[in-house]
């Protein structure tokens, strides 16, 4: 199994934003929270651990406005959420290039400032 280091000392934003599957456009549910590694997705999908999705969602980008991001999360978790019918599941972000990487570090870095 992979190793994957510990990133929960990072700054997390508690940003609720909606997640969509970026092929169908279904809602996935809602974040927990997010940071530019990774997200916790509360929804009604169980997610099979290590099962990627491309997924969508809107986060701030100035006082008013939203820009519209796509990524591939991969499921590293994924537990019911107490008594309900819905499931809290820990994403990583699988990033293709290094302009990735630095693109949302920077844009996470302005939001978490």
């Amino acid at each position: 199994m992979e190793q994957v280091a510990e990133r929960r000392n990072r700054p997390r934003l508690s940003i609720v934003e909606e997640v969509f599957e970026q092929d169908s456009g279904r809602s996935l549910g809602h974040t927990g929270d997010l940071n530019a590694y990774g997200m916790m997705l509360i929804g009604k999908t169980d997610f099979p651990i290590g099962e990627k999705t491309r997924v969508s969602l809107d986060i701030p980008n100035g006082l008013d406005n939203k820009i519209r991001i796509s990524l591939t999360a991969q499921c590293r978790w994924s537990e019911p959420h107490l008594d309900t019918p819905f499931y809290n599941s820990g994403f990583r972000f699988i990033y293709n290039t290094e302009f990735d990487i630095e693109y949302i570090e920077t844009l996470f870095f302005a939001l978490s400032n």
